[in-house]
């Protein structure tokens, strides 16, 4: 594959994929900016590697795997190095509250799970990966897949009424 036919391939799988990785990335790192990083940097590394795959499913698979392993570092990354976010500090000077789509805010919601719970959930619900399949991507046994989506579910359970109880009162 020449650097043309590859560029293009690029621009097909950002089309494709990126917004899959943006969604993943968000709900791992709570932070639109650093998603958008992990997306780009994911990107860059099957630019600067060129890996070859046997189906479209391995690319797809490959790009989850390689943008959750981003993730990873950089939260790891930020336990280990305290920082104030520039959101905290552009809200403090800001005249009122600038909302981006209503998606992200969700998935922010959402955020509040362990990463954990978090992948599984976003894998099997939303992407529609069957367990086997979520196994494989994240390179755990089916029983944990299972039992991670019992306990992600409890715990979006108890989200959910005590959003729902604070409503009412």
């Amino acid at each position: 594959m020449n650097i043309q036919e590859f560029e293009k391939d690029l621009e097909i799988t950002m089309d494709k994929y990126g917004s899959l990785l943006f969604k993943m990335s968000i709900l791992m790192v709570k932070n639109k900016s650093d998603a958008e990083d992990i997306v780009q940097d994911t990107m860059i590394k099957y630019y600067t590697e060129k890996p070859e795959f046997d189906n479209e499913n391995h690319k797809k698979n490959w790009l989850i795997r390689v943008s959750q392993n981003k993730c990873k570092d950089l939260l790891k990354y930020k336990k280990r190095h305290m920082q104030v976010q520039y959101e905290t500090v552009e809200y403090c000077f800001s005249s009122g509250k600038e909302y981006e789509e209503s998606i992200i805010d969700e998935l922010i919601k959402l955020s509040n799970l362990n990463y954990k719970y978090k992948s599984v959930i976003l894998l099997y619900y939303m992407e529609e990966y069957t367990i086997e399949e979520v196994a494989n991507i994240l390179g755990i046994s089916t029983s944990s897949v299972k039992m991670r989506l019992k306990r992600g579910r409890e715990k979006m359970k108890v989200a959910y009424e005590e959003l729902h109880l604070k409503e009412v009162l």
